[in-house]
């Protein structure tokens, strides 16, 4: 009895998490500022849309080694209704975001997409191209129901945990999909 029990369950929580989605997430504009020339040569980065999806590419390139990166990220969503849910707005050391299992589902979404799509890797070298190529957020890594509205995401990067070296911040919405 208790086998079928468990069988059942797994069956629904595979239903589910295979279960075509009902929405999309869109990027509709990322804005990069750069606050210390010094360190950061260029930080740039670029919104495509196409085939019904948002990409996102971005390109670095650093005038020093840096070691030690911490970053400053938050993430509000304004759901239609008006009401506004802060998800998270955390420092952590960015070299080590990528290589970690967060609790929090969002970060481990993020970092598993930075992975794949992207060539950063620390420590940060200096005159050396890195890339983020094709950046999107997929929906069947999302639970099956995400309430629609806008969100609002920035991150700021600390060198030596003090100096801002750059500062980007994204503007999307999650919309309703057939």
């Amino acid at each position: 009895m208790r086998t079928w029990f468990w069988i059942r369950w797994l069956l629904i929580f595979k239903c589910v998490s295979t279960a075509q989605r009902n929405f999309r997430i869109f990027y509709d504009d990322v804005n990069v500022k750069i606050f210390d020339m010094d360190r950061v040569e260029k930080f740039g980065c670029q919104v495509l849309q196409m085939n019904n999806r948002s990409y996102t590419n971005c390109q670095v390139r650093l005038r020093h080694n840096i070691i030690k990166l911490t970053v400053r990220t938050a993430l509000d969503f304004f759901k239609q209704n008006g009401q506004s849910m802060k998800l998270y707005d955390v420092r952590l050391d960015a070299c080590r975001f990528m290589d970690t299992v967060h609790k929090n589902r969002m970060f481990n979404i993020y970092a598993k997409s930075l992975k794949k799509l992207s060539n950063l890797k620390c420590p940060l070298k200096a005159n050396f191209n890195y890339t983020l190529e094709k950046l999107y957020l997929d929906e069947q890594d999302f639970p099956s129901f995400v309430p629609f509205g806008t969100f609002r995401s920035f991150s700021e990067f600390y060198v030596n945990q003090s100096i801002v070296g750059a500062r980007i911040k994204v503007h999307g919405k999650v919309t309703a999909w057939h």
